[in-house]
């Protein structure tokens, strides 16, 4: 957006794209945490992780590349993926078998 767009919003807009730039720039886009905490040597000891998930999406996404891996500048090819047409109906009987299972506990 150029300059002369940015000074015609709102002042409120103004100071909400303002804030939201200045908290964007605080956050490492490696690891999504805020760069003060994460480089804080006091703070070494604290950090945790949950299990890992796996991102279907991003196996959708390295399934597709893999059938690009053997031509010449692989980097030049976008793959889009989605989600299967009728997928909420199907996930919903997934989710409803597996609450009509009784806990183990």
């Amino acid at each position: 957006m150029p300059l002369s767009q940015f000074r015609a919003l709102p002042e409120t807009d103004r100071l909400m794209a303002l804030a939201l730039t200045i908290h964007e720039d605080s956050i490492d886009p490696s690891h999504g945490q805020r760069r003060d905490l994460a480089l804080d040597p006091d703070l070494a000891d604290e950090w945790t992780h949950m299990t890992p998930v796996k991102d279907y999406a991003a196996e959708a996404m390295a399934v597709a590349a893999d059938t690009r891996k053997d031509e010449k500048h692989t980097q030049v090819w976008r793959y889009v993926i989605g989600l299967r047409e009728g997928w909420e109906t199907r996930k919903a009987a997934k989710v409803a078998a597996r609450e009509a299972v009784p806990d183990e506990d």
